[in-house]
């Protein structure tokens, strides 16, 4: 049996809680202040009246009803025509000031009453405790309003500035159904507002620390990143889909499995973004929708290189099958990026993604764990979804082999491509390699090539007979 449920008003928190708030329960969206609790409870409450319901919202003494009224206009969400007629907004501040507590029950009791609300919230609800020295009056009071609240059969929202201690010893947490903590946390500089989910009884919720952000539009919620659940069995890797660079077709033995996801590795230099770009041009070329996730150059510098090696991507996305997104990596947020990314190959329908590059993704992680989880379950959300993933990630290493598994990222990636710098008797080379390929007999050979008017090009493998040490990044002939 699934419960009926009140929506927040933002469509992936409902999602993270099971489909919303249950009916007739008790909520408390704790937090300190400035962590956006009413920005909430008031989406919520708007929310509902836009679907027919009656809302009820008693401001106490941090938020009397003036400095609301004000306050919820800079909202998008904020409707003038629902309030007083589907909204009604009562101030208990001049109650809770008087100290008795008996009165602000009586004048709650007789505005629920009168307005028989399918919504009841109170910002803030910790003021109460904050009006009255005798603890185990507050106690009754609470545990009187909860005897109250089950006879109305209303929504109630109780919205208060608690920390974690006052979950342990506030009274009213005993008598809640749901526990929604809003809360910030420092990430170097910048500040990341997070949500956690603690408690909802009945309902089948994510639990853990979920992120959000607050705008013109209200909360926007992204949930944490993790990996999909897969109902059956995982989709087997598809045929070999041609790269754009024949050689590396060769290497792999007819080209890059479908749905895989695979790490083009090299230092800076070597042409990582550049062989994303044949692989997007390529799949373009033969009608599949592409999309490019750059986190390094604007879209208007890839356009630019894309020029100077004879590739439209302007054409290209004129025609609706090539679409670059850039994002700036100065404090990014990595989990909203890559929902962002999901969300964007999943509406265009992708069959190519590439992304530029994982080594500004892990800028944004919080620890290299979390950095090291986003990749493994962004590579799983693709190939969930059959869109065949190129990632890019720069090595420190000018010469010579560099290890994936250094990074930590070789479980996440079924295939690997390694550019590297060769020294070589005339200067300084390159060299491609494909050193794994899940489930592919690759050629292990190391090719040759240059970077030309038209890309990549790429030597035939005759001309690196007789070399060796170039995964040390030092050739010498025999």
């Amino acid at each position: 049996m699934k419960l009926e449920t009140l929506s927040t008003g933002v469509v992936k928190l409902d999602e993270a809680m099971g489909g919303g708030i249950p009916l007739q329960s008790v909520t408390i969206v704790a937090g300190a202040p400035g962590t956006g609790k009413t920005v909430l409870a008031l989406q919520l409450m708007f929310a509902a009246a836009r679907a027919g319901k009656k809302c009820l919202f008693f401001t106490t003494l941090s938020e009397p009803s003036l400095k609301l009224m004000r306050y919820m206009q800079l909202f998008e969400f904020f409707d003038r025509d629902l309030v007083d007629r589907s909204i009604v907004i009562h101030d208990l501040g001049s109650r809770l000031r008087g100290g008795d507590l008996d009165a602000v029950l009586q004048e709650v009791t007789d505005r629920v009453e009168e307005h028989e609300p399918d919504v009841v919230v109170i910002d803030s609800f910790k003021a109460i405790h904050e009006m009255t020295v005798d603890r185990a009056r507050t106690r009754t009071f609470i545990y009187d309003l909860a005897i109250h609240i089950t006879g109305w059969g209303a929504t109630t929202v109780l919205v208060g500035e608690y920390d974690d201690a006052d979950l342990l010893h506030c009274p009213e947490f005993a008598i809640a159904d749901g526990i929604v903590t809003l809360g910030v946390a420092r990430q170097e500089l910048a500040v990341v507002r997070e949500l956690e989910i603690r408690k909802l009884r009945g309902a089948h919720h994510v639990t853990g620390v979920q992120f959000f952000d607050i705008d013109s539009s209200g909360i926007l919620f992204y949930p944490r990143v993790r990996g999909p659940k897969y109902s059956t069995a995982r989709p087997a890797l598809g045929a070999p889909m041609p790269s754009g660079v024949a050689a590396i077709d060769e290497l792999f033995r007819g080209g890059i499995p479908e749905a895989s996801a695979t790490v083009v590795l090299g230092a800076t230099g070597t042409g990582k973004t550049l062989i994303g770009l044949h692989f997007l041009v390529e799949g373009a070329r033969r009608g599949e929708p592409c999309v490019l996730f750059t986190l390094e150059e604007t879209a208007d510098q890839l356009r630019a290189i894309g020029d100077a090696f004879g590739f439209d991507l302007t054409g290209l996305e004129r025609q609706g099958l090539l679409r670059i997104c850039y994002t700036a990596p100065v404090e990014l947020s990595t989990d909203r990026f890559l929902n962002d990314v999901r969300e964007v190959a999943a509406r265009m329908k992708a069959k190519r993604a590439v992304l530029d590059s994982l080594t500004s993704l892990s800028l944004g992680a919080i620890t290299e764990r979390r950095y090291r989880e986003l990749v493994y379950s962004l590579a799983k959300h693709f190939r969930d979804q059959e869109v065949t993933l190129m990632a890019t990630l720069e090595t420190s290493e000018m010469l010579g082999s560099a290890h994936l598994s250094a990074h930590g990222l070789s479980f996440a990636a079924d295939n690997i491509i390694q550019l590297r710098y060769v020294e070589i008797a005339r200067g300084i080379g390159r060299a491609v390699s494909v050193i794994k390929a899940r489930g592919v007999d690759i050629l292990t050979e190391a090719r040759p090539f240059a970077i030309g008017a038209r890309g990549m090009e790429v030597g035939p493998a005759e001309e690196a007979e007789g070399v060796r040490g170039v995964l040390t990044g030092i050739s010498t002939g025999e």
